[in-house]
This record gives C-alpha cells, sequence and structure tokens, in this order.
C-alpha cells in the first residue's frame, strides 16, 4: 500500500455519501484481507491475503489464476461500524476510538499508539460525514497515511 493508494482512497471516502459497494471492494483490496486478482478467463476472483489463496468464504484453497473464489463477500465497510471496527483492530492494534453522532453529522477520532503505550510516538486523526462508518474510514485512512509519511 502505497501513500498515493491511500492519499486517493481517503479522497473517494470523503467524496462518499453512503454505502458503496465499489469503495467497499476498493478499501479491501487496499487495505483490507482481500486480495483481487485477474483470473485466467478474464474474470476476477478474490482471495484471503492472510490465508495463502484461501476463499473467504467457502474455504477452499485455488490457484489464484484459476476462475474459483467468486463466492466471497466483501465487508461493506462504507454501511457496517462492526466492519469497520474490525478492520481498524487488524491496522491499528493499541488504538482508542472516539465518535460522536448529531444532527449535523457524525465525526470520528482515533488515537493510535503505533509502538504500544510505552513507545512513545502517538498519531491522532480525525474524519468527518454524514455516516459513521465513512467518517471512521477517514479516520483509518489519515492513520495509515501518517504512518507511511513517517517511514518514508
Amino acid at each position: 500500500m502505497t501513500s498515493p493508494d491511500l492519499h486517493s482512497l481517503l479522497d473517494r471516502v470523503r467524496k462518499a455519501t453512503g454505502p458503496d459497494a465499489v469503495l467497499d471492494a476498493e478499501i479491501a483490496a487496499t487495505i483490507g484481507p482481500i486480495v483481487m486478482r485477474l483470473t485466467s478467463d478474464g474474470s476476477y476472483a478474490f482471495f484471503d491475503r492472510r490465508r495463502a489463496n484461501i476463499c473467504f468464504l467457502c474455504n477452499v484453497r485455488s490457484n489464484p489464476f484459476d476462475a474459483l473464489s467468486t463466492c466471497l463477500s466483501v465487508p461493506s465497510y462504507s454501511s457496517s461500524l462492526d466492519a469497520v471496527v474490525a478492520l481498524i483492530e487488524e491496522k491499528l492494534p493499541v488504538n482508542t476510538t472516539r465518535t460522536c453522532s448529531d444532527p449535523s453529522g457524525c465525526t470520528a477520532q482515533i488515537t493510535w499508539w503505533p509502538n504500544g503505550l510505552s513507545g512513545g510516538q502517538r498519531i491522532q486523526t480525525q474524519g468527518a460525514s454524514d455516516n459513521l462508518p465513512l467518517a471512521l474510514l477517514a479516520a483509518l485512512l489519515q492513520a495509515l497515511i501518517e504512518v507511511n509519511h513517517d517511514e518514508a
């Protein structure tokens, strides 16, 4: 995941107004557990990057270039708080998340200690949207961008 990819994804998240399946797939393929690969027949198949080409749902191991594993379901990051919180926990262990929702919109703030609580470094980011999952996604992407910037 490169910083330009993250900036582009953050821009798409900020422009989103509600649930978006295409955005969910982009998030999953960029920072989530899913790898999307072109198959030998020209279609796309989805695999769990953490489990050596095992389909996310059917648990079948397959060649990454065979038209198998199309039963994969992409998490609904743009509409599911559970999916976004799980992604935050995976990407930013040792964090606190605060959210606020009122008639004027939603905000999310993430405080993350990349090196653990005693590591000294603390990253704090914030996101805003009319949709709470999108606000959380914006805060997550900003944290990942900041970490990539520090490592460059």
